[in-house]
C-alpha cells in the first residue's frame, strides 16, 4: 500500500502536467516571436505545404496574407463569395517575413487579388517600424508580387489603432498617410484605412471592436473590415466592366 503522503504528492504532480505543458508551449511560441529571422516560421510553411497536398486549390483566388490578425479573420471568405478566398496567416509575421516566404505563401496560388493585412509584429514584439520603414518594407513586398506577375489588383489594410497602445495613435496615423503615397506609384493598389470605422467619435479606438487583449479585433471589428474590402472589390469590378447599356 502506498502511503497517503506519497499518493498526495503523485496527485499533485499529475495536476501540474497540464500547466507544465502550457508553459512549454508559451515558452516555445515566445521564443519564435522573438526570433528576428524569417526562418522562425519555416515550420508553419511546412505545415501549409502538407495541408495543400490534399486540398483543392481554387483558380485565381483572393489570397490574404499577414500574421495573427489574418488567422482571426474568420468571416471574410463568406463576405467575398462567389469569389474564392484563401486565408494564409503566418505566425505573427512582419512584412519582411511575408516577403521572405512570399513565393509559397502567396505567389504559389496565382492570386487574382492579393490582400495584405500587416499586424502587431511590425509595431511591437518583432519590430518597431517608423512610418518610412513601414512604407519601404511594404513597397518591397508589393514589388515582389509584381515580379511574380499574377495579381491583377492589390489591397493593403492599413495598421489598426489599438486600445492597449494609445501612444501609437500618431505613429499609426503617419504610417497610413505614408503608405497612401504608394498609390500614386502603383496604379493597381488600393489602401484601405479601417480606423474611422473602428473608432469612437473622438477618434480613439472603440473597445467594442476589439478583443479583451486590446490588440486584436473582435468579430464585430472584423465584420467592418470585411464590409470595407468587399465593397472596394465590388466597386472596382463594376468600374472595370464595359458599359453595355444601349445608347
Amino acid at each position: 500500500m502506498y502511503q497517503w503522503k506519497t499518493l498526495r504528492t503523485l496527485a499533485g504532480l499529475l495536476l501540474c502536467i497540464p500547466l507544465i505543458h502550457l508553459a512549454l508551449i508559451v515558452s516555445r511560441d515566445l521564443s519564435t516571436y522573438l526570433d528576428p529571422s524569417p526562418e522562425a516560421w519555416d515550420g508553419e510553411i511546412a505545415a501549409l505545404i502538407t495541408a495543400d497536398l490534399n486540398a483543392v486549390i481554387p483558380k485565381e483566388p483572393v489570397v490574404v496574407i499577414g500574421g495573427h490578425r489574418v488567422r482571426l479573420w474568420k468571416d471574410l471568405p463568406a463576405s467575398l463569395l462567389p469569389r474564392e478566398t484563401l486565408m494564409r496567416p503566418l505566425g505573427d509575421a512582419t512584412l519582411e517575413d511575408l516577403a521572405h516566404h512570399f513565393d509559397r505563401l502567396a505567389a504559389f496560388y496565382r492570386p487574382d487579388i492579393l490582400v495584405v493585412f500587416p499586424g502587431y509584429a511590425d509595431l511591437h514584439l518583432r519590430d518597431e517600424k517608423t512610418p518610412e520603414d513601414f512604407k519601404d518594407s511594404l513597397r518591397t513586398l508589393l514589388d515582389l508580387d509584381e515580379e511574380y506577375g499574377s495579381s491583377s489588383w492589390r489591397y493593403v489594410i492599413a495598421p489598426v489603432q489599438m486600445p492597449l497602445h494609445p501612444d501609437d495613435q500618431e505613429r499609426i496615423a503617419k504610417i497610413g498617410r505614408s503608405i497612401e503615397l504608394l498609390v500614386a506609384e502603383l496604379p493597381d493598389l488600393t489602401i484601405i484605412d479601417p480606423n474611422p470605422m473602428l473608432s469612437k467619435l473622438d477618434g480613439t479606438p472603440n473597445p467594442a471592436y476589439y478583443r479583451g487583449d486590446g490588440i486584436n479585433l473582435s468579430p464585430s471589428g472584423y465584420e467592418r473590415i470585411s464590409l470595407l474590402l468587399a465593397t472596394e472589390i465590388k466597386t472596382r469590378r463594376e468600374l472595370s466592366q464595359p458599359n453595355t447599356a444601349p445608347q
